[in-house]
């Protein structure tokens, strides 16, 4: 079988091919036909021969490119052998694992640390599409790495048709790009990506495709940091494996987790040519079937993670010499920062006045070139002068800002609770946020300055309940878990009712917390009319014939000042009525179903997870006519378990007024799957009860 590449990542190209035109690294270019190419030099005609690593690229002509086409058109014996075994493994897993999007017939890699620091990784991927679903991304390979540092190959691309037509890698059909962004306000440069769409993949396709990473100049020789998870949410796993290969005088540490029932997860470890390999590998894995609320891929999947470090300290002062040196203020930065706190009376104010600064005066745009910039920061100078920065840049400004004020601050790299769990039993530098830690007022407090709407010292849901790197201080911390009341929500609704069962309502809505935040941020965010819209939603949810009289939205703009939201609406009609009997149902009492999906299941495998704690407070003033009595109210109700509370009750205020009041509790953001079922059994306590109504007698009505 010919394999196709060399185009901007240097991949591999094996036997003659014709060519137009041979692009260098260096700029150059040079006509001919290449009459060979592998792993280390391309042969041209006339004798002439050039090292692989100077060429950038190759340009077929389209009469080339043809007959590439005709080469992967044309099937070896080994991919007919390959393609039958294929098939044959594919219909065992099927019969097995029926009604799944594909099957991973092999899912292969190996990660190699060379004696001189640089690295080479290859993934091996055998899989069947059997639904639409899966076909785009399964049907095609897409690569990208670090310009100047990382080459990629695509080493075999092949696509096994249900009709026993076999299709191999085409080289004029693959296409690279230097993506500028991965997002609407990420831009990425130094990067070229890779991307080969294979040819007639269709339903029952088998696709087999392997590729290769060289990390030829990496950009810290003692980081080695190979990871590899074994299960898939699409279909069964017949063979995952991964194997590390490191020289043998370098120690290899790891961890393994999600092995219960699979294994001990102890690799198998062999010793040959001065390098020691470490080699797990998992046979007939279930695919994942997901729940509502889960946990993050690695912290339920079989997963091993491993470094060539054996503590952290390394990790630590490598970012530490960044972050120090980055977060320096200037002269005129320093100066700036005192001007802004100069009428702040506490350090409490002045860490609230940096704070907000921070976050409304420096938008959140990403550009990243490279390692230095993305896990370093820009410098914190740079960043104020020019009015944007990601996560790390403003965490960088805020403690320059911070520590100009006098206030000890540290910036701090996290994984944010809606990701997995950082193992720090093994090291590594993958993290996805980075915030603030400092001292405030004998305080140990975690500041996020990337979003524009928190109020001091409020932070982002996704923040909460997570073990971080405090750079400064050298040490793991830990971001708790706020109180239900420090991230709840406070609704408090007036009801007057008529003689003739017309209603008047009046909700107001505060908040604390991350609820806070989140919520000034969407209202700030919609327009005008949708705030209406939103309102008269709100109404027609507690009647469908409620007509909105007014609404307000409270400091959407000013962060400084408590966000909160009001309305009043009317309902002509508002009680139900049965003869003389009139039944009064709470606005947003009642527990319904869609906000409580995460206890749909009978059962659970995986924990629910919560980004934060919940708090959610109700009173209800209700004024009744004299001509209404209360034949019967909801009763008090006060159950609990380890993870969340609910209590109400409802009384007679006096003769002509009631008053319901509710607190649901969750102080808890992670409810283990073994504890699932009495968590279950609370939740649907608690939403039962919310389905109690009041019941009131019209005086003045003739009895049905």
């Amino acid at each position: 079988m010919k394999t196709a590449i060399f185009l901007s990542l240097s991949l591999f190209l094996a036997g003659p091919c014709r060519g137009e035109t041979v692009l260098l690294r260096s700029g150059s270019e040079l006509e001919g036909k290449v009459l060979s190419l592998d792993g280390e030099a391309a042969s041209l005609e006339g004798g002439k021969t050039l090292k692989r690593r100077d060429i950038s690229e190759i340009r077929f002509t389209r009469a080339a490119a043809s007959a590439k086409e005709q080469a992967a058109a044309t099937a070896s014996p080994g991919d007919i052998s390959a393609a039958k075994a294929a098939f044959a493994k594919a219909a065992e897993l099927a019969r097995k694992y029926p009604g799944v999007n594909g099957l991973v017939l092999l899912d292969s890699g190996t990660q190699l640390l060379n004696p001189d620091g640089t690295t080479v990784s290859r993934n091996h991927q055998v899989r069947q599409i059997l639904k639409e679903s899966v076909k785009q991304s399964w049907g095609q390979v897409i690569a990208c790495a670090e310009e100047g540092r990382e080459r990629i190959k695509i080493l075999k691309a092949s696509v096994y048709g249900p009709d026993g037509k076999i299709y191999t890698l085409d080289p004029s059909k693959i296409k690279t790009s230097k993506p500028q962004s991965e997002g609407g306000d990420f831009f990425v440069s130094g990067s070229v990506c890779t991307q080969y769409v294979m040819p007639n993949v269709q339903v029952g396709s088998i696709v087999d495709y392997e590729t290769e990473t060289e990390t030829y100049n990496p950009f810290r020789k003692d980081f080695f940091f190979p990871s590899w998870g074994f299960q898939d949410s699409e279909g069964p796993v017949a063979r995952s494996e991964i194997t590390v290969t490191v020289p043998e005088n370098i120690p290899f540490y790891y961890s393994v987790k999600n092995f219960a029932g699979l294994g001990d997860g102890k690799p198998a470890i062999s010793t040959a040519g001065g390098k020691k390999t470490y080699a797990w590998a998992l046979e007939d894995v279930a695919p994942i079937v997901g729940e509502p609320s889960m946990p993050s891929y690695e912290d339920y999947a079989p997963f091993v993670r491993g470094s060539i470090l054996q503590d952290w300290e390394p990790v630590f002062d490598w970012l530490l010499q960044l972050h120090k040196e980055r977060s320096k203020a200037s002269p005129e930065l320093a100066k700036f920062t005192l001007d802004l706190v100069k009428d702040s009376k506490t350090e409490e104010e002045k860490a609230a006045r940096i704070y907000h600064y921070v976050q409304k005066e420096i938008r959140y745009i990403a550009v990243k070139v490279g390692m230095a910039s993305g896990w370093g920061g820009y410098d914190a100078n740079l960043t104020w002068k020019r009015r944007y920065g990601c996560c790390i840049d403003k965490a960088l400004l805020l403690t320059a800002m911070l520590s100009a004020a006098g206030i000890e601050s540290s910036t701090v790299l996290i994984n944010t609770n809606n990701m997995h769990e950082i193992d720090y039993s093994v090291p590594q530098i993958y993290f996805d946020h980075a915030i603030t830690a400092a001292e405030i007022g004998g305080r140990h407090v975690f500041l996020d300055s990337t979003n524009y709407d928190y109020r001091y010292p409020e932070i982002a849901s996704f923040d909460y309940g997570v073990y971080v790197m405090n750079i400064f201080a050298k040490k793991i911390d830990y971001v708790p878990v706020p109180e239900p009341k420090d991230n709840g929500s406070f609704y408090d609704y007036t009801m007057r009712l008529s003689t003739s069962g017309a209603a008047e309502l009046t909700e107001t809505m505060r908040y604390s917390g991350s609820r806070e935040g989140a919520l000034r941020n969407y209202y700030r965010s919609i327009k005008k009319e949708e705030q209406k819209q939103n309102f008269q939603g709100f109404a027609k949810n507690a009647a469908p014939s409620a007509e909105l009289i007014s609404y307000e939205v409270n400091n959407a703009e000013k962060i400084e000042e408590p966000f909160s939201l009001g309305l009043k609406y009317s309902v002509a009609d508002y009680p139900q009525r049965a003869g003389n009997i009139l039944i009064i149902k709470l606005p947003d009492f009642e527990i319904e179903q869609f906000r409580i999906s995460e206890i749909s299941l009978d059962k659970r495998r995986y924990p629910i997870e919560y980004d934060a704690s919940m708090g959610r407070y109700q009173r209800y003033e209700l004024a009744i006519p004299e001509n209404y009595e209360v034949v019967s109210l909801p009763e008090k109700i006060d159950i609990s378990n380890k993870y969340s509370s609910f209590r109400s009750e409802c009384a007679k205020t006096g003769k002509a007024a009631i008053t319901c009041t509710v607190s649901w509790e969750r102080p808890e953001r992670v409810i283990p799957a073994q504890d699932y079922a009495q968590y279950k059994d609370f939740i649907e306590k608690a939403a039962s009860y919310t389905k109690n109504q009041i019941f009131l007698r019209d005086l003045s009505a003739k009895e049905n």
